[in-house]
C-alpha cells in the first residue's frame, strides 16, 4: 500500500512539474510577443514624430518606383515581416502615389520626376488616375523621365506621357494588344462527381459560367468583347496622342508583333533612347542644368511620402470625408481589403453625425459581393444623402455590389476605363453528394418535420451541398427568389438614376460596361478622376478650394489580435503560395466559391485585362 501511495505522489509530482513547465513556457512565449508588439508600437510612435522633412535642394528630382500591385490606399500599420513577404505582390498605394506628385507640382525645389517603371499591376482606371496627375506635374513645366529595364503595357501606359522614355539595351517591351483569359473547372467538377447548380437573374450574369461550363458563353463573349475593345481604344488613343503616332500605325504594331528587341522600340517612336541608367542621368543632368561631374538630389517617393503623411498639420477646416471602399463586399466587419458591412455602415453613421462634415465622396473599388451587405451599406448612404452631398467615385471596377453602392449618391464619376454596370444576382449551389459517398464514403440522413425543412442546411442558396439533390420545386423556389432580389435591385437603380425600370431593365441583366459605355446608358453623369468627384462634391456643399480639407474613411487603426492575425495569415499565405506556385489562384477561386454565403450580388469572375 505505500509502494502504491508513493507511486501516485510520484506521478502527481511528475505531472504538476510538467504543467508547470508547460504554464511558464506559454507564459515566457506570450510575454515575448507582448514585448516584440510593445517595442513595435514603440518604436513606430519614436519614428512617427520624428520624420523630419526631407532636405530638398534646388533641382531635386522625386523618384518614384512603380513595381508591384496598385491599390486605393495601403494600411498605414505595416508589419516588419521581410522573411515572409512576396516582394512580387508588393502594394502601391494610389492616393500616396497621387499626393506625392500634387505635392511635388507645388514644390518650387522639385523640379522633375525620375519614373522607374518595372512589373506593374493594377487597374486601368487607377493607372489614369496617375497619369493625370503626371500631366498636371508636366504642365507646371517640370520635366518627367521614364526607364525601365521591363516594360509591361501598363507600365508603357504610364511612361507614355514622359519628356523622355528610356529603356535598357537588354531589357523587355510589351506591346502586344489587351487580352481576358478566364479560367473554367466545369471538368474538374465532373471529375470530382459534383454538379453545380445555377440559379441567376440576368443572361449576362456569368460569373457562375466557370463552375457550370468549359468555355464563355455567347453573352459573355458579347460584354468581354465590347468592355476590352472599349479599353483597348483608349489605350491607343492615349498613346497615339501623347506619342505623336497614327492610331492605325499603333494598332498595326501590336497586331504584327513588330516590338521584338529593344532597338525596335527605338526604331517605331515608341521610347526615345536604348540606353543604361548613366545615360539616363546625364539626360537629368541636362534638364537640371547640372555638370556631369555634379550628383542628382534624389528625393525618395518613401520617404516624401512618410513626410506628408505624418507631418501634416491638423486642420480646422470643414472636411470632405472620402469613404474608401475596396474589396469584396462582406457581412461582418469585414478584413483590410475587403468591405466588411457593418463597418462601413458604423463609418458612414460617424460621418453623417459629424458636423464638420460637409460632403462625402465615396470611392469603390469593388467586384461587389453579398447582395444583403451591399443593401446595408445602401441604406445609411442614402440616409447620409438627406444630410449631405454625396458622390461616387468609381475606380477600376464598381460593379454589381459596388454598382448598389454606388447608386445611392446623389452623382456618379467614373474614369473611362472603369468596369461597372453588372446589375443582376445569381446564386450558386454545388451537390457534393456523390463525391462524399463515392470518393470518401460519407454519407448521411435526416429526420425533419416538412419536406424541406433541410433545405437551409444543404448549403443554400450559395455554398457545397453535403446531403440530399434538390426537388424540382426547391429549385423553384430558389430561382424565384433570385429573381426577387434582382426586382428589388433595378427598382433601386431605376429610383437612384431617375430612370424608369424598364430602361434599367434593358441595360442591366449583368451586363459590364466601361466607364466611357456607362455614361451613353445613363448610369454614370461624368466621366473624371477621384479629385474631380471631390470638387463636385465641395460645389455642392457650396465650399471654396481654400475652405475644405479632406479626410479619407474609415479611420485605420490596428489591434493586437490584428497583429498577430496578420502575421501568421502572411505566414500561411507565404507557404501555401509557395507551395501551389502557377496553381495558387486556382485554389483561391475555390475557397471563395466555398466561402460565398447568401445570394450574391458580383462581378463575372475577376476582370484582369493585360
Amino acid at each position: 500500500m505505500l509502494n502504491v501511495n508513493h507511486k501516485r505522489r510520484i506521478m502527481k509530482n511528475f505531472f504538476k512539474r510538467v504543467v508547470a513547465t508547460v504554464l511558464r513556457l506559454l507564459a515566457t512565449v506570450f510575454g515575448f510577443i507582448i514585448f516584440l508588439a510593445i517595442g513595435y508600437f514603440v518604436i513606430k510612435g519614436i519614428l512617427l514624430y520624428n520624420i523630419e522633412k526631407p532636405k530638398l535642394k534646388d533641382n531635386s528630382v522625386l523618384h518614384i518606383a512603380l513595381k508591384g500591385k496598385l491599390v486605393e490606399r495601403t494600411l498605414e500599420v505595416r508589419l516588419p515581416l521581410k522573411p515572409f513577404e512576396d516582394r512580387q505582390l508588393e502594394l502601391i498605394s494610389l492616393l500616396e502615389i497621387k499626393k506625392a506628385i500634387q505635392k511635388a507640382q507645388e514644390d518650387d525645389k522639385i523640379e522633375g520626376i525620375y519614373l522607374e517603371l518595372r512589373e506593374l499591376q493594377g487597374g486601368w482606371a487607377s493607372l489614369e488616375e496617375i497619369r493625370e496627375a503626371l500631366i498636371d506635374f508636366k504642365e507646371e513645366g517640370k520635366f518627367i523621365v521614364a526607364y525601365g529595364e521591363l516594360y509591361n503595357q501598363k507600365a508603357y501606359y504610364l511612361a507614355s506621357l514622359a519628356d523622355k522614355i528610356i529603356l535598357h539595351p537588354e531589357g523587355a517591351f510589351f506591346f502586344s494588344g489587351l487580352s481576358k483569359k478566364v479560367v473554367f473547372y466545369k471538368s474538374l467538377f465532373q471529375k470530382l462527381d459534383a454538379e453545380p447548380l445555377i440559379f441567376r437573374a440576368g443572361e449576362y450574369k456569368s460569373a457562375v459560367e466557370p463552375f457550370s461550363r468549359k468555355d464563355m458563353s455567347q453573352e459573355s463573349r458579347e460584354q468581354d468583347s465590347l468592355l476590352l475593345f472599349s479599353i483597348y481604344d483608349h489605350f491607343i488613343s492615349e498613346i497615339a496622342a501623347a506619342r505623336k503616332i497614327e492610331r492605325i500605325f499603333l494598332k498595326k504594331i501590336a497586331d504584327s508583333l513588330l516590338i521584338r528587341t529593344p532597338q525596335d522600340a527605338y526604331n517605331y517612336q515608341l521610347v526615345d533612347k536604348v540606353g543604361y541608367f548613366d545615360e539616363v542621368e546625364s539626360i537629368m543632368k541636362d534638364k537640371l542644368d547640372l555638370d556631369e561631374d555634379e550628383v542628382i538630389n534624389y528625393v525618395p517617393f518613401k520617404k516624401y511620402t512618410a513626410y506628408l503623411r505624418h507631418k501634416t498639420p491638423q486642420s480646422t477646416k470643414d472636411n470632405i470625408a472620402v469613404l474608401v471602399a475596396e474589396g469584396d463586399i462582406v457581412n461582418g466587419r469585414g478584413r483590410p481589403y475587403s468591405i466588411g458591412a457593418k463597418y462601413f455602415a458604423e463609418s458612414i453613421r460617424r460621418i453623417r453625425e459629424d458636423e464638420k462634415i460637409k460632403a462625402v465622396v465615396v470611392r469603390i473599388n469593388s467586384p461587389g459581393g453579398y447582395a444583403l451587405a451591399s443593401d446595408i451599406i445602401w441604406r445609411e448612404l442614402v440616409l447620409t444623402k438627406a444630410k449631405k452631398p454625396l458622390v461616387a467615385s468609381m475606380s477600376d471596377v464598381a460593379a454589381s455590389g459596388g454598382y448598389y453602392v454606388a447608386m445611392a449618391c446623389d452623382r456618379i464619376v467614373a474614369q473611362p476605363t472603369t468596369v461597372t454596370g453588372s446589375i443582376g444576382v445569381f446564386g450558386l449551389w454545388v451537390d457534393a453528394g456523390k463525391l462524399l459517398e463515392e470518393k470518401l464514403g460519407i454519407t448521411t440522413d435526416v429526420i425533419k418535420t416538412a419536406k424541406s425543412a433541410d433545405i437551409f442546411h444543404l448549403g443554400w442558396p450559395l455554398g457545397l451541398n453535403t446531403g440530399r439533390p434538390l426537388t424540382a420545386y426547391e429549385k423553384k423556389f430558389m430561382q424565384e427568389t433570385i429573381e426577387k432580389v434582382y426586382d428589388r435591385f433595378l427598382e433601386k437603380v431605376a429610383e437612384g438614376r431617375d430612370l424608369t425600370k424598364a430602361s434599367v431593365a434593358r441595360i442591366a441583366s449583368g451586363r459590364v460596361w466601361t466607364g466611357t459605355l456607362a455614361k451613353e446608358n445613363g448610369l454614370i453623369d461624368k466621366l473624371g478622376s477621384l479629385d474631380d468627384a471631390i470638387k463636385m462634391a465641395a460645389e455642392a456643399a457650396d465650399l471654396d478650394d481654400d475652405e475644405y480639407t479632406v479626410a479619407y474613411w474609415p479611420k485605420q487603426a490596428i489591434t493586437f489580435e490584428e497583429i498577430l492575425g496578420d502575421w501568421t495569415g502572411l505566414v500561411k499565405e507565404k507557404i501555401v503560395r509557395h507551395s501551389l506556385g502557377e496553381t495558387y489562384p486556382h485554389l483561391e477561386s475555390m475557397k471563395k466559391l466555398v466561402n460565398m454565403t447568401g445570394v450574391q450580388a458580383r462581378l463575372p469572375y475577376a476582370i484582369e485585362i493585360e
